[in-house]
């Protein structure tokens, strides 16, 4: 009976995908108050949408610069970051009326100009080790 649940064991470990913890260092908090709100997506289709993270966090900020978000258990694969700072705490990223955003944001492997990222722009690996995953707000 040992032997076989050794094995069963053995077997499970094989076929598990690695789980670490990964951080999130978010820079240019200029305001230094409100709300981050910190996503993980693992596909194009559900990127940006808030109600299809695999992975959120929301994290107060009160005069800070910059903030380290750490997330534990995520497993091995390809994900997208995206971060915005809800300085009036209304739980949204407050758009202008030609839909610019008004309050900060940004996304994993940096904030294009003029134009919001894409999936791929933001893909990201998690190797299965602790890794660091940097965010400059704009």
């Amino acid at each position: 009976m040992h032997l076989y649940l050794t094995a069963l064991c053995l077997l499970l470990s094989i076929f598990a995908k690695a789980q670490t913890a990964q951080e999130v260092h978010i820079t240019n908090i200029e305001k230094k108050k409100g709300t981050l709100y910190v996503g993980w997506y693992d596909n194009k289709k559900s990127f940006m949408k808030p109600k299809q993270t695999v992975f959120v966090k929301m994290i107060k900020v009160e005069d800070q610069d910059e903030v380290k978000a750490l997330f534990d258990n995520i497993p091995a694969g390809k994900y997208a970051i995206s971060v915005f700072l809800d300085e009036n705490d209304n739980q949204d990223l407050d758009l202008n009326v030609f839909g610019i955003p008004q309050e900060k944001y940004g996304f994993s492997n940096g904030t294009p100009a003029m134009r919001p990222a894409t999936y791929s722009e933001s893909e990201i690996e998690v190797n299965g080790e602790k890794q660091v995953f940097p965010v400059k707000l704009k």
